[in-house]
């Protein structure tokens, strides 16, 4: 063998035991670089789970969040209805009391004219000066203006109409309380002016608040606010005369409770857990047409009552679960549970009455209409829509929504 041939296969030699080295290295080098990926995947899962946990208690706080400032409106629209409701109940009153007024006036003058002829006539032509004087005593002063007379005949006159001008002293009297109340119920009306802007004003910043809380949740706010403004107005006067399932404000309060004293069933219950509650919203929903967005009917139930937390009466006399106006479940209210009673306390019978409230409204093809029926307010309806996005991610349930 040459010296080139054996420095050939020295050269062959080396390379096939690197190729061996190469060989060995491979398994453990991809068997090392697995573990690494094994130990990186572990530390992240628990990495995931910690953000998962961090957004649904983001998603928590934000329901809390809405619906603790949607309370604050109610409060606030409660407010501003009532006095509203004042302010139009005082201007009927300032109304009626000038009509008043003019019809007291026109008595008045009537009959001061009639007798003042009378005594004319009595007279028989003669100089009216001390005629004057002496019906001025009579008119605005007392009766002795008939025993200043010296004439027979003007005494008798007026003595046989003491009866009717008694009447017209009264009369003159009641123009004058009424011309008092007059001006009570004007500086009254003024203080009910005054009340109203101050309430509209908190009322408008309640909604504005209340916006700044569904901005940070909502999608496409424009597209509600969009859609809101579709509920044409000729279609809301008509939904506004229908009653609504729920209200605010104290006008008819005292009406609403004597219906629930009297007509309908309102007995309390035992306590109803949290998952209780998610379970009848699940179940009325889908008895009710809309089984895939019975997060709505869950949003209704967490800022009406907080799911039974605050059953009522409110201020306006709405109770149980779902907030049912007494006048409304009359009409409304379901047996859920098949116990032969619609009871607007228990929650078997109040969520599916809302279920049905919802589909009579127009769920599942039209949910702003739907919730604009339940309660007649364009910020009742974004607030429960906001809450219900929350519990559709919260769920992470993507085959339904956005609904804000």
């Amino acid at each position: 063998m040459s010296g080139g041939q054996l420095r050939v296969w020295s050269i062959l030699g080396v390379l096939s035991f690197a190729l061996v080295l190469a060989g060995a290295e491979g398994p453990a080098l991809a068997q090392s670089e697995d573990e690494h990926a094994s130990v990186a995947g572990s530390m992240r899962v628990p990495l995931l789970q910690d953000k998962i946990s961090d957004q649904h208690a983001a998603l928590g706080d934000m329901i809390q969040e809405i619906s603790t400032v949607g309370a604050e409106l109610d409060r606030a629209q409660a407010r501003a209805d009532d006095a509203g409701a004042r302010v139009e109940d005082l201007r009927r009153q300032t109304r009626q009391l000038k009509r008043q007024i003019a019809e007291r006036d026109a008595a008045f003058r009537e009959a001061q004219a009639r007798y003042r002829a009378q005594a004319q006539a009595a007279y028989k032509g003669e100089s009216l000066d001390g005629l004057a004087a002496l019906l001025d005593g009579w008119f605005f002063d007392s009766w002795e203006g008939v025993a200043g007379t010296d004439d027979p005949v003007v005494a008798r006159v007026l003595l046989d109409s003491r009866l009717n001008l008694a009447a017209y002293q009264e009369s003159r009297q009641t123009l004058r309380n009424t011309q008092r109340q007059i001006a009570q119920k004007r500086r009254a009306y003024d203080a009910a002016i005054e009340e109203q802007q101050a309430t509209t004003a908190d009322l408008r910043l309640r909604k504005q608040a209340l916006d700044r809380s569904i901005d940070r949740l909502s999608t496409n706010n424009a597209r509600t606010e969009s859609r809101l403004q579709k509920l044409k107005a000729a279609e809301r006067a008509r939904i506004q005369k229908s009653a609504a399932a729920t209200g605010w404000g104290e006008v008819g309060s005292e009406h609403e409770l004597e219906v629930a004293r009297e007509e309908i069933v309102a007995t309390s219950v035992e306590p109803t857990s949290e998952n209780a509650y998610m379970d009848l919203y699940r179940t009325s929903a889908a008895n009710y047409g809309f089984g895939p967005d019975w997060y709505i009917l869950a949003a209704v139930g967490k800022v009406e009552s907080n799911h039974g937390q605050a059953m009522g009466p409110s201020g306006a006399g709405a109770m149980g679960p779902m907030q049912f106006m007494p006048t409304t479940w009359e009409t409304s209210g379901v047996d859920g549970n098949g116990d032969g009673v619609a009871n607007v306390m228990d929650p078997e019978d109040a969520i599916p009455a809302a279920a049905s409230y919802l589909e009579d409204g127009g769920a599942p093809q039209d949910w702003y209409r739907a919730l604009y029926s339940y309660n007649h307010a364009d910020w009742y309806v974004k607030k429960v829509l906001a809450v219900a996005e929350a519990y559709r991610r919260l769920a992470n349930d993507e085959s339904v929504g956005p609904y804000i």
